[in-house]
């Protein structure tokens, strides 16, 4: 059972926190100022921190700041209960290392929707770290899997080519030499929604090739691309004789999964601005954002991959610029202000 502080000096409003966090099965405890708070933290070692900001003794800021330099409480979720909605408080709790906001008076789904999405991820970030072992097996298999290409067809597309269609029978195994490529599905009205993007040494449909299954996405290129092309059968054979390679494939296929969790979950309870900094963000980790390697993908992609209308973006970009988080420049977008952009409220 997870275990959730509440801080919280309002009587009121600390025990209907109680009664709805204890009937959807979390354990609870509750202090009345901020001194309590922090021993109860020290002493019970939540999972999850539920802060008001104004409080008596010590406010919620002062027990972040204190909280944060502990190694054992530093990681812990911490969501600041406020009625409050003013940019300048809310950007300073994020810069101390506020994972979240919810404003008062709150609603209990909104409530339990941003615990349990804060507990998931913490989960996700403190799974069991990677042993040198493990690192070195992984780096020896993307090794052997990056060979099996090595007698593979180079081929060059240009932007907007169709690799393989949702439903489509793998006929060859890719390997994504330089470029974007975009994993999409669409809806009955024909929007576009897109999962992942691949980068320079990804693999797209690489999991569906391995198995021989159906393709569960559409795939299409972004910009020029350039590949190499392993016929189906050629693949499969090779896999046979380096079966240590499915370890990789498994690899690749969970940090699929989780991306496309964290997606979802993201299109469900997320701001837009939360959900196009967000995609800013993961651009920027595949290498794009930066004077060197401007974000230049068009509007409608970058729309449907944080899962907005094309409009919406813009208006949002508008205002990322104006906020001097990024620079646009002819359409191409440089991130000026990362840890902003970490740090926007959902």
């Amino acid at each position: 059972m997870k275990k959730i502080l509440i801080i919280e000096d309002n009587t009121d409003v600390r025990e209907n926190l109680e009664e709805i966090l204890q009937l959807s099965g979390y354990e609870v405890l509750a202090a009345k100022d901020g001194k309590e708070g922090v021993n109860s933290a020290n002493s019970w070692k939540p999972d999850l921190i539920l802060c008001d900001v104004m409080l008596p003794v010590l406010d919620g800021f002062g027990i972040l700041q204190i909280l944060s330099k502990n190694p054992e409480l530093n990681s812990i979720p911490f969501i600041f209960l406020t009625a409050k909605t003013e940019l300048s408080d809310m950007r300073k709790g994020m810069n101390l290392g506020a994972d979240d906001y919810i404003t008062k008076p709150f609603k209990k789904d909104e409530l339990l929707s941003v615990i349990e999405m804060r507990l998931a991820r913490a989960q996700e970030h403190h799974a069991s770290p990677q042993t040198e072992s493990k690192l070195k097996n992984t780096e020896r298999a993307m090794g052997l899997l990056k060979s099996i290409f090595d007698a593979a067809e180079e081929r060059n597309y240009p932007p907007g080519y169709h690799f393989f269609s949702l439903h489509d029978r793998p006929r060859n195994a890719l390997y994504l030499q330089s470029g974007l490529v975009k994993e999409y599905n669409t809806s009955d009205f024909g929007r576009e929604y897109i999962f992942r993007i691949h980068t320079a040494q990804n693999y797209p449909g690489i999991w569906e090739a391995y198995r021989g299954d159906p393709y569960r996405t559409f795939s299409t290129s972004i910009t020029d691309c350039t590949t190499l092309s392993l016929p189906i059968e050629s693949f499969r054979e090779a896999i046979q004789k380096e079966p240590y390679v499915v370890y990789v494939l498994q690899e690749i296929l969970y940090r699929q999964k989780v991306n496309a969790e964290r997606k979802l979950l993201a299109a469900a309870f997320h701001s837009v601005r939360k959900k196009v900094s967000m995609m800013l963000e993961e651009l920027h980790g595949l290498g794009f954002g930066n004077n060197e390697h401007s974000i230049d993908i068009n509007r409608a992609d970058l729309s449907s991959m944080c899962g907005t209308a094309k409009e919406t973006l813009t208006r949002t970009l508008s205002d990322f610029k104006d906020e001097n988080l990024v620079d646009i420049q002819g359409g191409k977008i440089v991130i000026t202000d990362l840890k902003g952009l970490q740090n926007m409220p959902d």
